[in-house]
């Protein structure tokens, strides 16, 4: 029982330092540029008022938002232990049904995702930047390579996502860990040089530098909502960890490291003004620049990390729910389920970020672009999360109306302050976040179309079975076709008989389920049901982990059921979309989009590795 219990407290213990390393790289490399923006965004005000305002808002902007909403609060609403806008979504089932108000929360949820899509490109970006720029205080002479280390750095990073959440997380928290210590310690240093500079603490000091400029107020709240970005991956990436490991990271390492040196650098601009150009790396002592430069770009690496995992999540539950492209998916980690590697959302966010870093060129214009599209999909968070605590009526009404309302405030506040920046740069998270739209509303109207063609042709698998029964094979060779529902004929089957007069010596209809464990094994794998006419339905079941070697896993079956399995011919549907000829709604243009998109789904052929001599694919044009 000891030993259990060791082995236990010690998984707690590596699983917290794993959330630091994947779930705050993010929001924990913050201090690099956010409280620098903010009070050169306070522009003339004196630095009495301008580094104490700041300091306070940055501060119950971090409980707030972060402690209370993110980590107290919506943690605690899971879809299955999974998190996010779009598991929010699903758990309240506006997925799936067509009431105004549900269609609402879907706009609601979709618009969260996309912005999270733009935000998944800028993060790694001005992360990474930040920390390389630190060469300029170190070895000034290094600056004009500035943008080509970044470049190089991002390039290696998004290469490294092969290796999985698991192994980067295991290989990145100790990194974490060693940040947030370091950044807690240079805090205190700071703070000894003036420990006046605590009485920020106050929330009045927000107050004095809002009436003191209210316009420059609102440029300040939108440079300080930087410290804050990292709360919508953190809710994510629920699904990787779990609420407690990632609220005791929180509550005991990454908050009191994250606050102590916001403080320590206000101390810092308090007592030497000159030193607001870089704050952050002129609170260390000279000797220790150059390693804690390197010490930087790994969490900044790191902190990319926290926003690449959740895009990925995001995407995942879009390909569930039926609005996204489903891309070919690599489970990491037989542990998790939830642990993937997308190979074209990867490089379509590597080639992104390292465009932008080019195209931006410094963290500072690029903080111009960044915020706008994070306090929007915190927006549409908090509005799903109120309507899932109106759904499982956890709380009295009126409290979660107020709870709710009181969240939105704060959420709105960020989002008009960051309205600003669309002409600076915020159009780029924008637009990076309408085509994210146009990819899952496209996908969304393409496969019901396909589905509303495709349904005049549904015939029950036991009727079709009943109808070949009492017809002569003209085809002297046993047929695999592949279905995606144990009750219904294959659209091919059914096209091929009612066309061409097809009839196979034997049909063996399968149908492939992927099961929530890492394996399947044994008897579970293939499930054999004998239809009329020699007929054979195989129900294959399979673990996340494991190949699907279909020709392998079905062929003990077929032996069993005197089919040589050399012989069969795996015959393979797929749908061929047809874009409308005109456009005649705005339906037809998602449409034309879809019919582009359906291009990049994983070939079946590929994915089970079936023998590419003895299969035949069939296209079906589905004209939408």
């Amino acid at each position: 029982m000891t030993g259990t219990g060791t082995d236990t407290a010690t998984s707690r213990r590596l699983l917290v330092v794993g959330a630091l390393g994947i779930v705050f790289g993010d929001i924990g490399t913050s201090p690099l540029y956010s409280l620098r923006e903010a009070v050169l965004a306070a522009g003339h005000l004196p630095p009495e008022i301008a580094v104490p305002g700041v300091l306070s808002l940055i501060t119950w902007a971090i409980v707030l938002a972060i402690a209370v909403k993110y980590v107290g609060l919506v943690l605690r609403v899971d879809n299955e232990g999974e998190g996010g806008i779009l598991a929010l979504a699903t758990l309240l089932g506006v997925h799936s049904v067509r009431k105004r108000w549900q269609i609402g929360l879907l706009m609601a949820a979709l618009l969260g995702a996309a912005m999270l899509f733009g935000d998944g490109i800028i993060t790694p970006a001005i992360s990474v930047l930040s920390a390389i720029e630190g060469l300029k205080l170190a070895a000034p002479s290094l600056d004009p390579y500035v943008v080509p280390i970044t470049v190089v750095v991002l390039a290696a990073l998004f290469l490294a996502q092969r290796a999985g959440t698991h192994r980067i997380g295991g290989l990145f928290g100790p990194i974490m860990l060693i940040w947030f210590v370091v950044l807690g310690a240079l805090g205190v240093y700071g703070i000894l040089g003036n420990p006046q500079v605590l009485t920020a603490l106050s929330p009045h000091h927000c107050l004095v530098l809002m009436m003191h400029d209210p316009v420059r107020a609102l440029v300040v709240l939108s440079a300080v909502f930087l410290a804050i970005t990292g709360g919508e991956a953190l809710y994510a990436d629920l699904g990787q960890f779990g609420r407690k490991a990632i609220a005791r990271a929180w509550y005991f390492i990454a908050m009191p490291g994250l606050l102590l040196n916001y403080y320590g650098q206000g101390a810092l601009i308090l007592d030497s003004p000159e030193t607001l150009s870089n704050p952050f790396y002129s609170l260390a002592p000279h000797a220790i620049r150059i390693p804690l430069l390197l010490l930087a770009t790994a969490a900044t690496v790191i902190a990319s990390q926290a926003v690449i995992t959740g895009v990925m999540s995001l995407a995942r539950q879009a390909m569930e729910i039926g609005f996204m492209v489903p891309l070919r998916t690599i489970h990491t980690a037989a542990e998790h389920e939830s642990h993937i590697y997308l190979p074209a959302v990867n490089l379509f966010l590597g080639v992104l970020s390292i465009l932008v870093v080019v195209g931006f060129g410094s963290s500072t214009a690029l903080a111009g672009a960044y915020g706008l599209a994070v306090s929007t999909a915190m927006i549409t968070t908090t509005v799903l999360y109120a309507a899932a605590l109106l759904h499982r009526r956890s709380w009295p009404r009126p409290l979660a109306i107020g709870v709710a309302a009181a969240l939105l405030v704060f959420d709105l506040a960020f989002f008009v302050a960051n309205l600003g920046k669309i002409e600076g740069g915020g159009w780029l998270p924008l637009s990076l976040a309408g085509f994210a739209l146009l990819v899952m509303a496209s996908w969304r109207v393409g496969v019901r179309r396909t589905r509303a063609w495709l349904e005049p042709n549904t015939v029950p698998l036991s009727q079709f079975a009943a109808k070949e029964a009492k017809e002569t094979a003209n085809i002297d060779r046993p047929a695999v076709v592949l279905t995606r529902s144990a009750e219904s004929t294959p659209t091919t089957l059914v096209l091929l008989d009612k066309l061409l007069g097809t009839t196979f010596a034997r049909s063996v209809v399968v149908t492939v389920s992927v099961l929530g464990r890492p394996r399947v094994t044994g008897a579970e794998q293939v499930r054999t049901t004998p239809l009329e006419g020699g007929m054979l339905l195989l129900e294959v079941s399979v673990g996340y982990m494991q190949r699907i070697n279909l020709p392998a896993l079905i062929g003990p079956a077929l032996k069993e059921n005197g089919i040589n399995s050399e012989e069969v011919v795996y015959v393979v549907g797929f749908e061929r979309p047809v874009a409308p000829a005109h456009i005649r709604r705005p339906g037809d243009v998602l449409a034309k989009f879809f019919a582009v998109l359906a291009r990049f789904m994983e070939r079946t052929v590929d994915r089970f590795e079936l023998p590419r001599r003895r299969t035949l694919e069939v296209g079906v044009p589905i004209h939408l």
